[in-house]
């Protein structure tokens, strides 16, 4: 039951893919888990226009049907006390990625949907091998990376361009980074309150696309190093 993945977008090595794993829900590192994507092979494919509002869904081993929202109440959930999610794409199979929307503090839960846009001015992506939206995850109570995607084509734009925030990565041995970041966070072992009605708004009304607010910075995401 412990940890989240992402169920929308059905991302890769979840029970509703091909080659699923028991394992997909854990950090980036753990048993030798690989950055970018876990190492997981390709899932399901979801198609998307540029300016769609994706309603991000998590998921974890204790919701049955991961197809019926909400689960059923008072399930268990390691959210280890919330934190700072993002959420991102990539047109290059993880090798860069770019900031689509941002939620802190009651980040994740898998009792709300996590909104996110597709920017308006992206460009297409046609390659399902790589295109990717990915979740990421540092939680409060843990110095740990959550990383999670999902293969995804975009009807986009031409001559669009994708944002310029970087998606923010901690914690991950294997770039030669020291686990010592944590996240500020709700702090509640259950339940959260959901997402943030101002950073709800930022994610779906073009905020985070190439030309917006948030240019290269975003928003704090909170995080305390050790």
């Amino acid at each position: 039951m412990a940890h989240i993945a992402m169920s929308n977008p059905p991302g890769q090595a979840g029970p509703w893919s091909d080659d699923p794993s028991g394992e997909v829900h854990a950090w980036i590192g753990y048993k030798g888990k690989k950055f970018p994507c876990g190492g997981y092979k390709k899932g399901p494919v979801t198609t998307y226009n540029a300016g769609d509002i994706i309603p991000v869904r998590f998921w974890n081993f204790r919701v049955r049907d991961y197809k019926k929202f909400p689960p059923p109440s008072g399930l268990p959930q390691s959210r280890h006390g919330g934190g700072a999610c993002e959420f991102s794409l990539s047109n290059d199979g993880g090798k860069t990625w770019r900031v689509i929307g941002q939620y802190t503090k009651t980040c994740p839960d898998i009792y709300y949907e996590w909104p996110v846009q597709i920017p308006p001015n992206v460009p297409s992506c046609t390659n399902s091998d790589k295109c990717l939206f990915a979740m990421s995850w540092v939680g409060y109570a843990t110095n740990q990376f959550y990383h999670h995607c999902a293969n995804i084509v975009i009807k986009g734009k031409k001559g669009g361009h994708l944002p310029l925030l970087d998606m923010t990565i901690v914690n991950v041995k294997q770039l030669g980074q020291k686990t010592n970041v944590h996240a500020n966070g709700d702090k509640r072992r259950g339940k959260s309150t959901g997402p943030d009605s101002r950073e709800k708004r930022q994610s779906t009304n073009g905020y985070y696309a190439y030309g917006g607010e948030a240019g290269k910075r975003g928003i704090d995401l909170g995080l305390i190093r050790g």
